[in-house]
């Protein structure tokens, strides 16, 4: 049983569109938010599978002023589908100036008309959406899709969802094949996490056959793959399960430079971390001090994982109107002066407040 650790509320901004994701720039104030813009189809898994509405999502940006949060622009960039993690280039390239924002998106499945889900994604690609912050201008994305350098290595992607940056500027994307009917196996693809380079970003962008073999890939399974962050001690990778049958009843992996190199899932670090009605994780962030973060949207709750081995609950004293705690992310705003704090937005899939919401995580 974990313990139960009262945090304080540093800001709560309200008014997104199912936000799956948050992440603050180097300056320690600008956020960004990917807005997911989720449906319930009737005909998609009786009405129980979440699907993206097209070309509805979009991105938003606030500011931590040290007393709150505040809008910024409401929308930043529109007409997306399916944005969803997202993290920010600090080294950059000919094609990235550092300071690009990278967003996994154009996942199926995907709806047009609230009623039906496309059959093929028709219209969407898979890819790793690339923008400047500041001024809402896209850059070439990283193409996820049937055809692109990636798709040559392994396969097109499914659901590009969790997204970090390395310390060295490698991307990280996960991929939940999630079109499949319900019960129905296999899955279209591996869920699995895949290292895009940072040497290769540029070619790969520029539809580049010779960069498919730089690119590598940890298939995790068996349960659905979600959240993917990079731990700032040790540049280690970390994601999450996020199936209801999740063997492991929800685990937190960390997948290490050998495991890539095998493309080999290894046992997990943390696990049982889901509870009823099972391993359903979304979000992980780790501290500067080693603690790895976990939320879980089904049942509200988001954990702390101590390097001792000891957990906690975070009871987030002032916003337990949050439903669906989704790609939760650990940041440092100025105003706190070395300390963490943690951006938790509220997807709201199956209701909730479609908020933003920080959290002080002084002393983790």
């Amino acid at each position: 049983m974990s313990e139960l650790t009262k945090v304080g509320v540093l800001g709560r901004i309200d008014g997104f569109t199912n936000p799956e994701s948050a992440e603050m720039l180097p300056d320690g104030e600008t956020i960004v938010v990917s807005n997911a813009a989720i449906t319930l189809v009737p005909s998609f898994r009786g009405g129980r599978g979440l699907t993206y509405r097209q070309g509805e999502s979009y991105v938003s940006t606030v500011r931590s002023t040290g007393t709150g949060l505040e809008p910024v622009a409401e929308r930043l960039i529109e007409g997306l589908t399916g944005t969803l993690g997202t993290d920010v280039l600090r080294q950059g390239t000919a094609t990235y100036p550092a300071g690009t924002v990278f967003a996994a998106s154009g996942g199926k499945p995907v709806t047009a008309d609230g009623e039906t889900v496309l059959p093929n994604g028709e219209e969407v690609r898979q890819q790793v959406l690339a923008y400047n912050p500041l001024t809402g201008e896209k850059l070439p994305p990283l193409p996820l899709w049937e055809g692109s350098v990636v798709a040559g290595a392994f396969n097109a992607f499914e659901q590009p969802n969790g997204l970090a940056v390395g310390l060295d500027g490698d991307v990280y994307v996960s991929d939940i094949p999630n079109t499949n009917p319900a019960g129905a196996l296999p899955p279209p693809v591996d869920a699995a996490v895949y290292r895009i380079p940072h040497s290769s970003l540029d070619a790969i962008a520029a539809g580049d056959a010779s960069a498919a073999g730089t690119i590598q890939r940890v298939v995790m399974m068996p349960g659905w793959v979600n959240g993917v962050t990079v731990s700032p001690v040790d540049g280690s990778v970390w994601a999450v399960s996020c199936e209801a049958q999740c063997p492991v009843g929800g685990g937190a992996y960390q997948l290490l430079p050998e495991d890539f190199a095998s493309g080999k899932q290894p046992e997990p670090r943390f696990r049982d971390l889901g509870g009823p009605p099972g391993g359903f994780l979304d979000g992980i962030s780790v501290t500067r001090r080693g603690s790895v973060v976990v939320s879980n949207p089904a049942l509200a709750e988001i954990y702390v994982l101590r390097p001792d081995g000891t957990r906690t609950q975070l009871d987030f004293e002032g916003a337990d109107a949050i439903g669906s705690p989704a790609d939760i992310n650990v940041c440092y705003p100025r105003a706190l002066d070395g300390e963490p704090a943690l951006l938790v937005p509220d997807v709201s899939a199956r209701g909730g407040t479609h908020s933003l919401t920080l959290l002080d995580l002084s002393g983790h």
